[in-house]
């Protein structure tokens, strides 16, 4: 997946955003189908589609293979990745790609970063 393009509102193997990343490695590689809200296909803001989506999440204190980072700006959640150990896969913005970045370099770019584990996992 990395190098995949940034196209935004997509998931698939040829182009995706952060969220469609989260989704595909849900699918993917832990074999499960998480939930999605309607507006993310419907180009409904970020913020919107977060906070459909992030209902069935549970905050954890640290991270952890496997988990999904949320990245915020301010107090407004604005990114989504997979922990990979203590790397994460994600896809950021326009004219970007799906790329591996350690978790020390998104703390620095985002104002705070939090984890994520699906459900009762």
């Amino acid at each position: 997946m990395v190098g995949v393009p940034w196209v935004n509102r997509m998931a698939s193997f040829a182009e995706c955003d952060c969220w469609g990343l989260v989704l595909l490695y849900y699918r993917h590689v832990i074999g499960r189908e998480i939930h999605n809200v309607t507006g993310y296909t419907g180009h409904d803001d970020f913020v919107t589609c977060f906070n459909g989506v992030i209902v069935p999440w549970v905050l954890i204190a640290y991270p952890e293979d496997g988990c999904m980072f949320v990245a915020y700006d301010g107090s407004q959640p604005v990114h989504v990745g997979i922990v990979t150990g203590s790397t994460a896969l994600h896809s950021r913005g326009e004219n970007g790609h799906v790329r591996i970045d350690r978790l020390s370099v998104l703390n620095r770019l985002y104002t705070k970063l939090e984890f994520y584990r699906y459900g009762n996992d």
